[in-house]
């Protein structure tokens, strides 16, 4: 008997679908939002839905800053000054001279292009769709295009998808990552209206991944795809949604499928240079141990798993070995979830005495003076926590187990110690009154935390809180809601406010400050720089909520001068 004929071994990755600047990507989001809520309105026959949307959106439109007719976060400002106060549009071709997210680094790709390498395929990475050249990526035919969902809306890899099979109906695409996870892991128990939507996929994905991890799955599926198998041949494969014959949605039976954490240690030596930058993130562990009641980062990964030390130093070593990084990110949910594990990282990295800065996610209550000293001397300049509020009454309703004295203290801490912090804040959580907001306002100003991200309260029924949703009378879902004391139309109408409230804390609009902070240091800006950017970005804002005509113009003018300054200092400005 003959063995089978395997076919080609390219696969194309798509890891994120990043617009080339602020202004595409809020208008985007703020599209996505509202057709989301169009979708959902029948469910809700007490709620004016999409008015509602309508109306968080106008809200939430106040947050980032509007200049010269676009939605800028810190980058797109910089650039605007870099060229001349001039908007200029940036394109694929010329991103590279700009500050932009869209020519950033993404560990998701990454992972998966060494894993499929290692695994004997030949993969391509498009690490940002909105840069790619779809077209030419599809010349080599590939066995399969992988869309990771990670930083992708469904409606965008929807989109995506049908773009694939316009220029080649053959290739099968392949979508898996965290949000098909997220919104299909729950199977039949998925809502209706959902998988009616999903239904819209069929002739445009050919398998969703629905498994946490999905490496495993995934490789199934290559290898039924090099013995010349097609879509309607994967009912073996675990961990699936497919398409029958017929059209019809059909899951695959499950298998959990188990990964040793340092088995995914980056190979940095081993990867293209195009595909790196000045700033990489790396994982070390993954899962939470908390049950936050506003989360449902537990129920993808319910088990925390950790790199071991030695794995962990391996990967730092080669990264330091690249010669060129300037800031690593270490981008678990928690990097200080264990405290003895903790330790032992810091005195790792304290020994080998790497050259880059880091920064991380942590949580308020592992923050104490033996950890501290450790995490500054080791090169830590910068942290994230999940403050979510300075009200008691809150954190109790969220199962936080964290005191607004504990955040205080940390902030304080960290602050003594040259590093830099960011607390996350959710507004509008279930129990928040205009009280418990300002206790929130009160705990940022009088910390001395450097910046701060607010965040609107999103309900799902895989949250904690739903267990609790005729206590606190809730309807709706998403960012369409109301409780007992608020609804989401107050709530981001409050964050509206947070911005002429604090003066000595900064955000960056709806864009993620870390990832700004992130972006600057790898284009070499001191933390004391971008700190100070931000806080003159803060006054133009607040310039342009209260003067007009000249007055206006002359203030404005004088803080983009105070800003070309620090740009000048920090070798951010064209010869």
């Amino acid at each position: 008997m003959l063995a089978p004929i395997m076919k080609r071994s390219e696969v194309l990755i798509i890891a994120m679908d990043q617009p080339l600047d602020s202004d595409a990507q809020i208008r985007g989001k703020m599209a996505n939002l509202e057709r989301r809520a169009a979708r959902q309105s029948a469910r809700f026959a007490n709620l004016d839905f999409n008015a509602i949307q309508r109306e968080v959106n106008r809200n939430l439109l106040r947050l980032p800053l509007l200049f010269s007719g676009k939605y800028m976060g810190m980058p797109d400002l910089m650039n605007y000054i870099r060229a001349g106060r001039k908007v200029r549009t940036i394109e694929p071709e010329n991103v590279s001279s700009y500050y932009s997210f869209a020519n950033g680094f993404t560990l998701n790709g990454i992972f998966l292009f060494q894993y499929l390498r290692k695994n004997g395929y030949e993969p391509s990475l498009v690490q940002n769709y909105s840069l790619a050249d779809l077209p030419k990526a599809l010349e080599k035919n590939p066995l399969a295009v992988c869309i990771s969902s990670t930083f992708l809306y469904l409606d965008d890899i929807k989109e995506i998808a049908s773009r694939i099979k316009a220029i080649d109906s053959d290739v099968p695409v392949i979508v898996g990552g965290t949000l098909a996870k997220k919104v299909l892991g729950g199977g039949w128990d998925v809502a209706p209206q959902t998988l009616e939507w999903i239904s819209g996929f069929k002739g445009k994905v050919d398998a969703f991944v629905i498994e946490g991890h999905g490496e495993l799955t995934l490789l199934k599926l290559l290898e039924c795809l090099q013995r010349g198998n097609r879509a309607h041949e994967f009912k073996d494969i675990p961990n699936l949604l497919i398409f029958d014959d017929s059209g019809k949605i059909f899951f695959t039976h499950r298998e959990e499928e188990q990964v040793l954490l340092d088995d995914t240690a980056i190979a940095w030596s081993e990867i293209p240079r195009k595909y790196l930058r000045n700033t990489l993130s790396v994982i070390t562990s993954q899962g939470c141990q908390y049950r936050c009641r506003f989360c449902t980062y537990h129920r993808l990964y319910p088990k925390v798993r950790y790199k071991s030390v030695e794995a962990l130093r391996d990967e730092l070593r080669q990264i330091q070995g690249l010669g060129f990084v300037r800031h690593v990110r270490f981008a678990d949910d928690n990097f200080t979830a264990n405290g003895k594990r903790l330790i032992s990282v810091l005195d790792m990295m304290r020994e080998e005495g790497f050259d880059f800065k880091w920064s991380a996610f942590a949580r308020a209550s592992s923050l104490s003076s033996e950890v501290v000293p450790r995490m500054q001397e080791s090169g830590c300049e910068f942290l994230n926590m999940g403050i979510e509020s300075g009200s008691r009454v809150i954190l109790k309703n969220m199962d936080k187990r964290l005191d607004p004295d504990q955040a205080f203290n940390a902030i304080r801490l960290l602050g003594e110690h040259g590093i830099q912090t960011l607390g996350g804040v959710i507004i509008g959580y279930p129990g928040e009154t205009r009280e418990t907001f300002q206790e929130t306002v009160d705990l940022i100003k009088k910390s001395g935390m450097n910046y701060y991200h607010p965040y609107l309260f999103y309900y799902s029924k895989d949250m904690l809180v739903h267990e609790d949703r005729k206590k606190f009378e809730i309807d709706g879902v998403g960012w369409v809601w109301r409780h007992k004391t608020m609804d989401s139309v107050e709530a981001s109408r409050l964050m509206t406010e947070m911005i002429g409230l604090i003066d000595q804390g900064f955000t960056d609009g709806q864009q993620k400050t870390w990832e700004t902070f992130k972006l600057l240091r790898g284009e070499g800006y001191s933390t004391e720089s971008i700190l100070r950017l931000h806080r003159l970005k803060r006054d133009l804002q607040v310039a342009q909520d209260g003067k007009t005509g000249e007055a206006l113009d002359l203030e404005v003018s004088a803080i983009l001068d105070r800003m070309e300054a620090v740009m000048r200092a920090n070798h951010g400005m064209p010869e």
